[in-house]
Parts: structure tokens; sequence; C-alpha cells
């Protein structure tokens, strides 16, 4: 009696909201605009999708932000409005649609009557036919310690550093916290950075913060099915977890079955794909975590500001999901990688030997455990921030685990990783086995043989050597820098994955070292 009381309790807080039509029977189609054309966003997204025999549609690149362009928002939007009859579902990055993309809404320079415009349209996406579900995600203003042109604004190459520790005093300063010391560094800061850079920087924050809450309005009228808000790189302290602590006041008193806000931006849009194929399908899948011993699930990984506990609940929450406590209940383990004390160092980092400790040996057992009971696991790595723990994947290779998985991920920060392994893991289950194999061979060549272990390699051996620069290489850096990585990829992976490692292509598509690109000859 308990357990249909609990499913009929999970229909009436997820569907009753949802109506069938004609519209939204016979079709397997999602249109998605991503940030931009990065692999994460845009092709690891769409391929994840298509493995689970789902029809994706993408707008024309020359619509999509790129290394070297601008998103269209006004191109984006004419593309979606003509097709929004023909789709189940439509999971759009307003960033995308509004500013041009990720990079551009932290370096335009777009007046305030335009940005209304441009959110104002958004919300009629709904009204263009067909009665599709419509899936939102935007993103809070990173607060990055460190970065330069051009995925910031010109200025932060001198200034970021000290920008990044002015917002952190600020917040402290906001909320009471902030000792004499402490203020009297910020007196400085503010007299020290040119006034010029503080007003773009503080007039720029405003207007995304005053356009994002006017897409709250769609969660209002029902224009949106979903608002997911992501906070792009952040800390416990710092502007943008300022800007965070007034948005959540706005955000508690929304429905919290049609929006949700928490760490991370590029998995927003896969995560907001997973939901659409669970809402479409009308399934609800349950999810078990489990973190490794130690500090656990109280972890507040390196470029965040929450728990990593609540950040998963909240995951898997937008994905469409609902977390149980309950193994037996489990469609899905979502088993997660946390350091031993807390502290989440960069994969680069000299500890990550590859050495198998006592916690890693009782993860993996556990891993093991869960899938001789056969359960589906998907193992995010969130031990290193930026790249894979070696130690994990070294031992999952040892004990034959790597390829049973339903997903991994091991890349970038915390909440991406912890998306890309959740989103991929949940939609497994509708992929053959050669289909999943091929993503998760695409995971360990990314987040364990590149950004662990080559990118750091060809820094120290090629790009730093030469002075060159970490971004905005040139092509004939580009194809030097390919050739090296390739190179090394192959001498790394070859002897743990096999000759299939030689059917890849590893490029540098944003010419620069931070993310790569894995792809099929």
């Amino acid at each position: 009696m308990k357990k249909i009381c609990f499913v009929l309790a999970l229909f009436v807080i997820y569907f009753l909201p949802f109506t069938i039509t004609e519209a939204s029977m016979g079709r397997n189609t999602l249109l998605f605009v991503p940030l931009d054309n990065r692999p994460v966003c845009l092709d690891y997204a769409v391929e994840t999708m298509q493995a689970a025999g789902w029809n994706v549609e993408t707008p024309p690149l020359e619509y999509i932000a790129s290394s070297d362009h601008s998103g269209n928002p006004d191109k984006l939007y004419e593309w979606l409005a003509a097709r929004s009859a023909t789709a189940n579902a439509i999971v759009v990055s307003s960033d995308a649609l509004i500013y041009g993309g990720l990079v551009d809404s932290r370096t335009h320079h777009l007046p305030k009557d335009v940005l209304t415009e441009r959110a104002e349209r958004l919300l009629k996406l709904k009204a263009q036919g067909g009665d599709p579900f419509v899936y939102v995600f935007t993103t809070i203003m990173r607060s990055p310690k460190a970065s330069s042109a051009p995925v910031e604004p010109a200025y932060y190459a001198e200034w970021g550093p000290k920008l990044f520790r002015m917002g952190a005093l600020e917040d402290k300063l906001d909320l009471k916290e902030i000792s004499r010391k402490e203020r009297k560094e910020l007196a400085a800061l503010q007299a020290e950075i040119p006034q010029a850079v503080q007003d773009d920087r503080a007039q720029r924050r405003n207007l995304n913060i005053a356009t994002t809450e006017l897409l709250l309005h769609g969660v209002e009228s029902g224009n949106f099915d979903y608002l997911l808000i992501g906070r792009d790189d952040t800390a416990p302290y710092s502007q943008a977890h300022k800007e965070a602590r007034k948005m959540d006041i706005l955000v508690r008193e929304l429905p919290k079955e049609k929006i949700r806000f928490f760490s991370g931006a590029d998995q927003l849009g896969l995560i907001l794909l997973s939901r659409a194929a669970s809402r479409v399908s009308y399934e609800i899948p349950m999810v078990y975590i489990d973190f490794a011993e130690g500090k656990g699930g109280a972890t507040i990984p390196t470029y965040e500001d929450d728990p990593i506990a609540f950040s998963a609940a909240e995951h898997i929450h937008a994905a469409g999901g609902w977390p149980t406590a309950k193994l037996t209940r489990a469609d899905l383990v979502l088993a997660v990688n946390t350091p031993l004390d807390g502290v989440t160092l960069e994969a680069s980092n000299p500890k990550n030997t590859g050495e198998i400790t006592k916690q890693t040996e009782e993860f993996v057992a556990d891993v093991k455990g869960y899938l001789k009971q056969g359960k589906a696991v998907a193992v995010a790595d969130i031990a290193y921030g930026n790249g894979a723990d070696n130690a994990l994947v070294k031992e999952l290779f040892k004990e034959n685990l790597a390829e049973k998985l339903a997903a991994y991920g091991g890349w970038n920060t915390a909440g991406n990783t912890l998306g890309f392994a959740l989103g991929q893991g949940l939609l497994a289950k509708s992929m053959d086995a050669a289909d999943r194999q091929s993503l998760l061979t695409v995971r360990y060549l990314d987040d364990w043989a590149y950004q662990a272990n080559v990118r750091n390699k060809t820094y120290v051996e090629l790009i730093w050597p030469n002075y060159w620069p970490n971004s905005g290489l040139n092509t004939q850096q580009v194809q030097e820098a390919e050739a090296v990585i390739t190179k090394d990829i192959l001498e790394l992976a070859q002897p743990v994955l096999g000759d299939r490692v030689s059917k890849y292509n590893f490029t540098l598509p944003w010419k620069r070292m931070f993310e790569v690109e894995v792809s099929r000859k």
C-alpha cells in the first residue's frame, strides 16, 4: 500500500501539469539549442540522446556560438519557431537565445531593452504551435579566480584575481562575516581596481540578473515546463555566490517541480534532454546515491559552493528522476568518487599518481557489488577537478568493471561530471551495448587520458617551452599540439583500451588546451 501511495504521489507531482495531446504523441523528436558548439555542450550531448533512440535536431552551426563567432539569437529563435510543432520537447539555452552564447553572456554590451525583448520572446516559444514541452536552462555569470579574453572581458587578464577577491570580500560583507582586516583589504581593492573596470563588470552582471529574473515569469505563467538555473564557476565566497543567494530567494517562491538552481553550466543541456526523455516517456527513474568513504557527500568541490550531496540530489530531480534511500527501488546507482579529506585538487596535481588507496579499493568494491546485484551504475569521478582520478580508473579497468558501467564522468567541475554521468546513466537503459560502450570510450579518452594526463604533459613538453598561449593558438600551433596529443593518448590509452583508440581523432576545436574533442574517424 505504501509503495502504491508513493508512486501516486510522484505521478501527481510530476505529471498532473502535463496533458497528452495529438502533437505530443507518435513522435520521437527533440529540438535542442546548446550553449555553444563545444563538444560537451553540443556533440557529446546529441550523441548521447541519439544512442538512446532519440531524434535530436539542432540549429545550423553558423547560428551557434563557436570559438570564432558569436551565436545569432534572432536566427536561433526563428529556427525554433518554425519547428516547434514537430517536436515532443524543446530544450534551449537562454544564454544562446538572449546573448548569443555562454561567452557572450560574459562579454556583451547589449542594452537592457534588447535583452528584455529577447527574454520576453522566449516566454512566447510555447505558443508557436504543437504544444511541446519547453525546457530552458540559464546561467548566473561566473566568478573566475583567473581568466582572460576572449572568454572574459580583456581586463580580466590584468585584474581577474583581484576582481575575484573583491567579489569574495563583498560577499562576506553582505553576509556580515567580514573581519576588520578584510574590510581594509576590500577598501584597498576598490581603490586600486580602475572604476571603469568595476562599472563594466557591475553593469553587465546587473543586466544579466535582471534578465534572468524575467525568465522566472515563464515558470509562473506555465510558458516553461521547467527552468534550470546553473551557477557557473563559483565559490563559497564570491560575487556569483552573492548573486545566487538573492536569486535563491526568488526561486524558493516557485514550485520546485518546475525549477531547480545549482552549480554548473556545461552539463545543463544534457540534464534537461534527459528530463525531456523521461517526461515524454512518462517515466520517473529512481536513483540511489553512494559516496566514497571520508568526507563524502559533505564535500564542497572546487569551483562550487554547495555540498556535493545537495548537488547530486538536485541534479537527479532536474534530470527527471527521484532520489531513493532504498537500493532495491533504484533503477540507477550514482556512485560518487569524492576525495577522502573533501579537498578537490586539480587532476594535474602531482598527488594524482594512480596509487591505489584503501578508499579506492573500497569504492570499487562497492561498484562491483552493485553490478553483481544487477544494478546499472554511473560513476561520477569528482575526487579531482578538471580530470579523472588516475587510481580509480586504473582500478576499474583492473577489476574489469570500467566497461560494465552505465556511464562514467570525470571532467571539468564536479557539477559537470555529475550531470554527464547521471544523464548518460539514466539513458543507458535505452542504448544497445555498442553505443553505450562507445560513449564510455569517449569519456575515458577525454576525462582520463587527455584531461588528467596528456593535457598537462603537452603543456610541459610543448606549450610552455615554446611560450605559446594556453588559448588562442594559431593554425600551425593547433596542428602541432594535436599531433603531440594524439601520439601521447595512443601511448597511454592503447595498453588499457586496446586498438580501438586508433579509431579516434583528437582535436582542439576551440584552439585552446582546455578541451579536446574525441571523435570517430
